[in-house]
């Protein structure tokens, strides 16, 4: 999920920006100070198809000396990235978020943020600390630390792609820790490793009698230059010197850029609730060496109990042993690679008919046809389904309403074809048939706002082609609606039903209502799950508030879709048959 925050800063920024609730931004302007025009449809479009063919960065951030916030111990912070490019429109757009590190003025955070590398385009980037206080995704919830705004080639150009610089509060020269950014850029062949791993023989950490270690594994890729990053860090087992840890699943390219001679280090703590975790020891190997299981035994070394060493012990041999249990790598098929194979995208489209809406006939109504420019219902499947239409031969797609009192009798799953075992043809044939509803005397707006029979209607053409056609079509429902769903519950249960189809849901809100509860259906942070406990079995849906993205529909596109390729993908690895090369 991209989110976009309610900055405005001007373009190029300022030096050290807004803070959040700060006085009013100044104006958006140009390169040399003059009112900047939004980007036309043209230019959109233009930044929309070099899009396939940029690179991507992933960025590794950590910070120094971060300034302490709370009152009785350190601050537990975490990073938010935003990026203000011609691709985003001239808008400070988010683009991820780290971990929360908790109780740390040094946190070294394992998740990355990735970026797309536009060399011939200025592209800036805002790295903002915060001090967490609480779960919630509200940026505004937690306290503002500092803030470093540079742009994607000062972090490339800096030496072998290391990037430093202090953290500050805007307008104020106070020294409030410092970021440090690692890049690189990532392979265009990636994988998933599933590995487990466990240890024995642990040195005990905590005092007492009875006291023992509370360990933790962390998976550290070395990226020269005496730099390397974390790619992966365990839960804490607690009072154990014998710890097996859940098993654990990464991507390739995030552990060794897909080379497998790449050096990685595997280091276990001693957690400790203040933040000062106790070092037990470490272990070299090379993703190469892992993935063969030439070697699943590892010592743990502490230097520092080496002879010589500070800590020198007699005898010493090691301070426990690692154990690889076990491992796997398969390589992922890339999305061009499948679409050249012969799969096909179908789209369909779902409107919603609730009286929300406003009458059609009137001018304030998101139904209104105005004579001179479309709506916003039009407009937004017209930018998606104008990218989507392309990779189907035969250009027939279900168009759905729901919402509506038909022939005076509810309906929450109707064609605007006719009949729901008919299709329009192409985008074209999409819109007239929406225009054609909106007239036609038997079609009342009404409601309630139900999701659930749309998404198990495409669900169940979906399934019949996963069992007659698998991997060889894949449907992308995009589900227009103007308020908050009714019937959320039996949605995530629909949902989830989807979630092992070849299906993807497009949810694009029209209109200025409050989406806010959208947020949980795009399973980003969290993992759907049923009312009968069952998890989804992969995040299939994407939700995009429209008006934010209305002056650019070839960004709309791209947000909207920007996830498709990685859903396509997970669903040919995960349940079609034959797709796992190794």
């Amino acid at each position: 999920r991209v989110r976009t925050t309610d900055l405005d800063m001007a373009y190029p920024p300022p030096p050290y920006g807004n803070p959040p609730g700060g006085s009013a931004p100044p104006p958006m302007v140009g390169p040399y100070g003059a009112p900047s025009a939004p980007p036309t449809a043209a230019a959109a479009a233009a930044a929309h198809a070099a899009h396939s063919l940029q690179s991507k960065l992933r960025l590794r951030l950590s910070c120094k000396e971060v300034v302490k916030l709370d009152r009785l111990s350190k601050s537990d912070p975490f990073v938010q990235v935003l990026l203000n490019s011609a691709a985003t429109g001239g808008n400070w757009v988010e683009v991820g978020r780290t971990e929360t590190i908790v109780n740390a003025s040094d946190p070294v955070f394992a998740t990355p943020v990735e970026v797309d590398f536009l060399f011939e385009e200025k592209q800036c980037l805002l790295f903002r600390v915060y001090d967490a206080d609480g779960k919630s995704a509200d940026i505004s919830k937690h306290d503002f630390v500092g803030e470093v705004i540079t742009t994607v080639g000062d972090v490339v150009g800096c030496s072998h792609g290391h990037f430093s610089h202090e953290l500050r509060l805007p307008a104020s020269t106070a020294k409030r820790g410092v970021l440090h950014v690692s890049s690189e850029e990532i392979s265009k062949h990636d994988g998933t490793v599933a590995m487990s791993w466990s240890a024995t023989g642990l040195d005990k950490k905590d005092f007492g009698p009875w006291g023992k270690s509370d360990p933790y594994l962390e998976i550290v890729t070395v990226l020269g230059q005496g730099k390397d990053a974390v790619v992966h860090r365990t839960e804490v087992i607690k009072k154990t010197l014998n710890p097996i840890w859940k098993p654990l699943s990464l991507k390739l390219s995030a552990m060794c850029n897909c080379d497998y001679d790449r050096p990685i280090e595997l280091r276990v703590y001693d957690w400790d609730s203040d933040g000062s975790h106790d070092f037990i020891g470490s272990a070299k190997t090379t993703m190469g060496e892992l993935s063969q299981q030439q070697r699943t035994v590892f010592e743990l070394i502490n230097p520092k109990k080496l002879p010589g060493g500070k800590k020198a012990k007699k005898g010493y041999q090691n301070s426990g042993v690692l154990k690889l249990n076990s491992m796997s790598v398969t390589e992922h098929p890339s999305f061009v690679g499948l679409l050249s194979a012969g799969l096909e995208l179908n789209f369909a489209i779902a409107v919603d008919f609730t009286s929300s809406n406003g009458l059609p006939h009137l001018p304030n109504s998101l139904h209104y046809m105005n004579p001179h420019a479309p709506n916003e219902y039009i407009r937004a499947m017209q930018a998606v389904g104008g990218v989507l239409e392309d990779y189907d031969s035969d250009k027939q797609f279900p168009a759905l309403g729901y919402g509506a009192l038909v022939h005076g009798t509810p309906s929450h799953c109707f064609s605007l074809a006719g009949a729901l075992d008919q299709s329009c043809h192409g985008i074209a044939g999409i819109v007239q048939a929406y225009q054609g509803t909106i007239a036609n005397p038997a079609v009342k707006l009404h409601g309630p706002t139900y999701f659930a029979p749309v998404i198990r209607h495409v669900a169940g053409l979906a399934r019949e082609k996963h069992f007659h056609r698998q991997g060889k079509e894949y449907f992308v429902l995009m589900i227009l609606t103007d308020g908050i769903i009714t019937d959320m519950g039996a949605t995530i249960d629909a949902i989830v039903e989807a979630s092992p189809l070849p299906m993807s849901i497009i949810i694009v809100g029209v209109g200025g209502a409050d989406f806010s509860a959208m947020e949980r259906l795009d399973g980003d942070d969290a993992r759907l799950t049923s009312s009968s406990g069952v998890a989804a079995a992969r995040d299939i849906v994407q939700f995009v508030p429209f008006r934010e993205f209305q002056r650019t529909p070839g960004i709309l596109a791209k947000e909207v879709l920007h996830e498709l390729p990685e859903q396509v993908v997970e669903y040919t690895m995960k349940f079609v048959q034959g797709a796992h090369p190794h």
